[in-house]
């Protein structure tokens, strides 16, 4: 349910109805409290001297702060949309999520909108004497409206400066670099000792030989119950806490063969379900086998989207487009491209000293309950990460130099041979690359002078291996 949750939360932090809808209701609310105490104060015969007004002028002003602020708000749409198209074109579709999280224009435009219904919803109790009906000039509430008009105003030079900052492209990279780390620091909280490095890695080998996935499976029974896949997506995200209270319920295990950001076809795998039959009869069995199915696919949730929540691959791929696009030929903007490197290099960087994931996922009283068949770890994300990156800037000396410079700093904060191993290779790939692409002496000395850099911090840890 927490992953239901968030990933719902996510669509609403970048959608632009959600501010806005909460804004309209509280707009509707402030009109009802307003009128309230205008009424409070008309029968108590108190007046506020500062907020004396007559009831044309009430109504007047009401109508122009209405009719002015619904108008801003076409004129903010208007320009986030095509703030919206240049970022979608300039640095992909796909960015267009971290613009729209990042965008103040919901609120901007939900404070147009509920400043107009509020002002409307005020108006209507504007009344002149007539016959026996009293007059009702509501005082509060055309002051709060004149207030609401004043802060619109500023929201709209707020806005202009937001747009003008917003669509450069540093700008852009820190907001989607800031998602690459977050999502390290919430998937992998866990910071790597020596120590306690020294046990995951002991702890982890035990279970792999003594324990294997097989042995634990075959100690809980041969019932197992496969689980497909209802639609075609992208995995957004899997409750794994709701995963264990399910096999805790079962007494099973659960085995997963999916991770968030895996592309899922209908009726694809996506988990096998161990446990010990309850019942005797088939129909029992079968319904109880339906139930299961219906709660594993309840947890894994599918979507149209990759989203950077439990996807640290996707978070970076992300900075990597950018990146890119900035080398392609018809932009041609290696400046874009060594920030993005150095955003990565920075993520990347932190990401090398967490704890590597753990393949069995323990209940409170560390009884294996489900087994992880694959995730995302450093290595994984790194080749991709700079290889792409690699593929389209090797040709370029600025850039290749970037990436040693990058590759060095991740190296210093990297203690497992593995991982150093695999940055070796990804060096190895570069400098293969750049020979290819380059023949001027020049550049290939100062590039063969970055890569022996790069492998004096490299080798101390490689031959302690």
């Amino acid at each position: 349910m927490r992953a239901r949750l968030d990933n719902l939360w996510d669509s609403f932090r970048t959608s632009f109805w959600f501010v806005p809808t909460i804004m309209s209701l509280m707009a509707i609310l402030l009109a009802y409290g307003t009128n309230q105490l205008d009424g409070i104060l008309i029968t108590s015969d108190r007046s506020l001297s500062w907020f004396t007004t007559t009831a044309p002028a009430a109504r007047s002003t009401l109508s122009s702060v209405a009719g002015a602020t619904i108008a801003l708000a076409g004129v903010v749409f208007s320009i986030t949309i095509l703030s919206l198209s240049i970022a979608s074109s300039q640095y992909g579709s796909r960015l267009v999520r971290n613009v729209m999280g990042a965008s103040i224009a919901d609120l901007v435009i939900g404070q147009y909108v509920g400043t107009s219904l509020y002002c409307l919803l005020v108006l209507q109790n504007v009344r002149e004497a007539h016959g026996d009906s009293p007059a009702f000039t509501p005082q509060v509430g055309t002051a709060v409206g004149l207030i609401l008009g004043l802060i619109s105003m500023g929201m709209l030079i707020w806005f202009i400066h937001h747009v003008a900052t917003a669509i450069q492209a540093p700008t852009i990279i820190t907001e989607v670099s800031r998602d690459l780390e977050e999502a390290v620091n919430r998937l992998f909280p866990e910071r790597m000792s020596e120590e306690t490095q020294h046990e995951a890695d002991e702890e982890q080998s035990e279970d792999l030989k003594q324990k294997t996935f097989k042995e634990i499976l075959a100690a809980v029974g041969k019932n197992n119950v496969t689980v497909p896949s209802e639609q075609d997506g992208y995995i957004e995200g899997i409750d794994g806490e709701s995963l264990i209270s399910l096999a805790v319920e079962l007494n099973g295990v659960v085995e997963l063969m999916c991770k968030p950001g895996d592309y899922i076809t209908k009726e694809q795998l996506l988990a096998r379900v161990w446990f010990q039959n309850s019942t005797d009869t088939k129909e029992d069995q079968e319904e109880q086998a339906e139930t299961v199915i219906n709660s594993i696919q309840r947890v894994i949730i599918i979507g149209p989207r990759r989203t950077p929540r439990q996807d640290v691959g996707y978070a970076a791929l992300e900075l990597v487009e950018i990146a890119v696009r900035a080398l392609s030929p018809g932009i041609n903007d290696p400046f874009t491209a060594m920030n993005c490197v150095d955003r990565l290099r920075g993520a990347m960087g932190r990401f090398v000293e967490r704890s590597r994931p753990v393949q069995i996922r323990r209940d409170s009283e560390s009884v294996p309950r489900v087994l992880v068949t694959s995730s995302d770890d450093f290595a994984d994300v790194l080749t991709c990460s700079f290889g792409m990156i690699r593929e389209y800037g090797s040709s370029s000396i600025a850039v290749s130099l970037k990436i040693l410079e990058a590759l060095s700093g991740i190296a210093s904060h990297a203690s497992r041979p593995e991982d150093l191993k695999v940055i070796r290779e990804e060096a190895e790939a570069l400098k293969n690359a750049f020979e290819n692409h380059n023949s001027v002496q020049a550049d290939r000395n100062k590039f063969q002078q970055a890569f022996l850099d790069l492998n004096d911090i490299l080798e101390p840890g490689l031959q302690s291996k």
